[in-house]
């Protein structure tokens, strides 16, 4: 089950911040030394109160309200949930489409964005792929060129790696585990050899297009019960967090365009709210071996919305806490600028892989 239960009182609204890429891992950190942004984002982190965390967003969204899952977080069936697709009699994953790339003795993998999947090609391989699966209670589709899924008839007891973990990566070490991991691997590569005979990849191939020769499964968990007594609000353009929201009951609001809509959002909130914010623009862009891309995103997002929630928040009175999803969490207080001593190494908060 999961719950979220506060032993403690409290006078004041919490604000969760997640933002995943924030501080890498990043290909390389020597190019961010010179940059005056990043030294001014150091400052802010180093003075903050720094504590372990997790490694991932959806291990960070579990950790802040307190989510129990037996086996993987339920990113499929939240997702479904979130576009009206979602049936309680099946179990599902992500089963996304990527491109693997032999390397000597490892594999790398491409995520859909960069595959330019168009609707056809979609069609054509999930009519392979159905009628290969369907005898063993299995059904792959999509809510759109980019989101593929798989559901079955049985369940599923896996633990996996989200993609976004994977982009880039060698696979190998990132495969499911599991007591029904072994069965799934099978099904994997019996849907990398429908693939790669397909003809669809020929003519990708052909046309200069990287293959679809593989999927990517992850989040295979399932919807568990949730109470609380807290009035919890989640932001976010993500499916999870609108699946979350419709399981659990708890508010839910798009992510507006401007850092303005939400602080509005915050004021009308209760005093002893806690908050949710996922501003997830940089988790794909530490996947790149060019971090300007990267350093280009971070200035955006500080200055559009980091150091002004921080300020806000100071104003009136709101605990922050902020998730990079490498393993740490930064409190900041209206205290920290009297820690001008304490001092801003790179390598302290921006690592590489």
């Amino acid at each position: 089950c999961m719950r979220f239960v506060d032993s403690k009182m409290q006078d004041s609204s919490t604000l969760h911040i997640v933002v995943p890429g924030i501080c890498g891992p990043l290909a390389e950190t020597q190019s961010l030394r010179d940059s005056h942004k990043v030294h001014q984002w150091l400052k802010y982190l180093s003075r903050s109160h720094c504590k372990p965390s997790q490694g991932n967003a959806n291990d960070v969204i579990a950790s802040i309200l307190q989510l129990k899952f037996e086996t993987d977080f339920p990113s499929a069936a939240l997702s479904l949930l979130a576009n009206g697709l979602y049936d309680a009699e099946l179990f599902y994953m992500h089963a996304d489409p990527v491109h693997l790339r032999a390397d000597m003795d490892h594999a790398i993998l491409t995520s859909s964005v960069d595959l330019d999947v168009s609707d056809s090609d979609l069609d054509e391989i999930f009519e392979t792929l159905n009628q290969h699966f369907n005898a063993d209670g299995l059904n792959f589709f999509s809510v759109d060129k980019k989101r593929w899924f798989v559901s079955s008839s049985s369940e599923i007891m896996m633990s996996t790696t989200p993609l976004v973990d994977a982009i880039g990566r060698n696979i190998n070490f990132l495969l499911p585990a599991g007591e029904h991991a072994t069965h799934w691997k099978q099904m994997l590569t019996e849907a990398q050899m429908l693939m790669h005979s397909h003809e669809l990849n020929a003519l990708r191939e052909n046309a200069g297009q990287p293959s679809i020769n593989s999927l990517w499964f992850h989040g295979s968990g399932k919807l568990p019960d949730f109470e609380t007594d807290k009035d919890i609000t989640l932001c976010s353009n993500h499916d999870v967090f609108d699946g979350l929201a419709r399981h659990t009951g708890c508010r839910y609001m798009k992510a507006p365009d401007s850092v303005n809509g939400y602080t509005e959002y915050l004021l009308s909130c209760k005093k002893d709210s806690v908050n949710v914010l996922h501003l997830p623009e940089l988790e794909s862009l530490v996947n790149y071996t060019d971090v300007r891309p990267w350093m280009d995103q971070l200035a955006v997002l500080l200055e559009g919305w980091i150091y002004p929630l921080l300020k806000f928040a100071n104003k009136n009175n709101i605990s922050v806490t902020l998730y990079p999803c490498n393993e740490k969490r930064y409190q900041f207080s209206k205290y920290d600028v009297l820690k001008f001593w304490r001092g801003s190494e790179l390598e302290n908060h921006v690592n590489s892989y």
